[in-house]
Parts: C-alpha cells; structure tokens; sequence
C-alpha cells in the first residue's frame, strides 16, 4: 500500500504511476507518470464522484488495466494522491499503492524528471460499482453526534473558527467558521515527517488513542486532507470502523440551522 521512492524508480517500467493534479500547471512530473487532473474524478453536474462509466473512461485514456499495480503521487502534501487512492479502492481497484513523499521526496532525493506529456494507448477498464463502506453521508452522521468519534483534520485555524478556508484555498471560504460538535482536531499534517513521507507506525499510533473498534468519522473542507488520516487509521494502524465524510466543512459550514462549535 506504501512503497518508498527508491522502489518506484527501480520499478518503474513495471507499474501505472499516476500523478494526480490539482492544477495543471505543466510542471516536470516523474518519468512515465500519467497526468490526472482531480477534478476528472468527480461528477460533471452535481457535488459528487463521477460514476463508474466516467471512471473506467478516465482510468482508460490513461492505458491503465484493471489488474494493474497503481501507484499515486501529487502535490499539496501528497492529499490528492490520498484521495484518489480512497477512490480507485471504493471502485474497486486491487492494487493501487502511494509513493511515500510524493513529489516532494522524488525531488529531494534528486531523481530525474520529464516535461513532455504522452500519449499512451488507450485501454478497457472496466471500474466496480462503488463500495461507499467507507463514506458517510451528513444527513447520517447528524444522527451519530456524541456517539462516534469525529475528527476534524484541518489546521487550528480552521477548526477554531478564526478563518474559514486554508491559505491554500482563499478563494473557497464557508458561510461561517468553527468545527462540527464534539470533533477534536488532529490536523493531517501531523501524520508526515518534513519530506512528506509518513511518521512510523509507532509514532502514529501515539497521536490516536482510541480503541481499534471505535467508530471514527475523518472530515476536512472537501475530504483530501481527511483522506490522509483516513489512510493512516485504516491501512497502516488498522482500525477497522473508519469513514470518510467527504461533504467535510465545504458542506457543513454551509448548511442553515446545523450545530457547530467554536
């Protein structure tokens, strides 16, 4: 589910790397990437992920196969690589994996690059109906506050009410600021060490003291940051109730009559 970026570049004739985009800004991007713009992921119309007709069309433009190994990288923090990963997995992809660091530890460690943006033959791949185990709805997780654990991922600032959208996004700011009731905030970028890669197991395990039965709700402002968390619990910590809200604050700080905390 992880591998490192010394892996990557020894296997990189072998597997599908992605590199999922926030912008595309036309930066040099690991050799043989294929370039994802996230938006491509979700619903043309509506606030929502693309079907899975939109999703195995994507998925083939891309050359990629259904018993391919994946592995995602991005920018930002490596959140969209996170994010997608929680994806392909809810549409059923077996093998998709993260590059530990992202981008971030590819350039750090001096790894070559590439500029030119190719083609690749096109494929047939053939997504899953999704499996939304790991997602919550808000209309469900109104009815569970006080009784699941709700972690807001995002920085204090936000989860504090003194602003109402992060740096990185001033343009997308809520209605009105402050975390959902009974939240209590771990922000996502406590899980990496200073190259982005992901702290050890035993230091991840000392910033959540829950039990592995809990059942835990991660949200951010729209569900990439939060999937960062998600992964963590879920995949490397292994507990086993975890579920991503991915209307996340976007939503939530934009809804009329529904409790909210400062």
């Amino acid at each position: 589910m992880l591998v490192s970026v010394e892996w990557l570049r020894e296997n990189l004739k072998d597997v599908k790397t992605i590199e999922v985009k926030y912008e595309l800004d036309g930066l040099p991007h690991i050799p043989t990437a294929r370039l994802l713009h996230w938006k491509s992921i979700l619903h043309p119309l509506k606030r929502d992920f693309a079907p899975r007709e939109i999703i195995s069309e994507v998925l083939s433009k891309l050359g990629i196969s259904n018993d391919d190994t994946i592995i995602l990288y991005s920018d930002l923090g490596n959140r969209y690589a996170f994010y997608a990963y929680w994806l392909l997995k809810a549409y059923g992809h077996e093998d998709v994996r993260i590059l530990d660091g992202g981008i971030y530890k590819w350039l750090k460690e001096g790894f070559e690059l590439e500029d030119e943006v190719k083609e690749f033959e096109k494929s047939l791949y053939v997504a899953k109906d999704p499996d939304w185990s790991n997602r919550i709805y808000v209309w469900e997780l109104l009815s569970k506050l006080g009784k699941v654990k709700i972690i807001d991922t995002r920085s204090e600032e936000e989860y504090f009410g003194k602003i109402t959208s992060p740096p990185e996004h001033p343009c997308e700011n809520t209605q009105v600021s402050g975390h959902i009731p009974t939240a209590i905030n771990i922000p996502w970028i406590k899980m990496f060490n200073e190259d982005y890669t992901l702290r050890k197991s035993e230091e991840l395990k000392e910033i959540f003291q829950f039990g592995e039965e809990e059942e835990i709700v991660v949200y951010c402002r729209t569900g990439a940051r939060a999937s960062v968390v998600w992964y963590v619990l879920r995949e490397l910590l292994g507990f086993k109730k975890v579920r991503l809200y991915d209307g996340s604050w976007s939503e939530y700080g934009n809804m009329v009559g529904v409790p909210i905390e400062r």
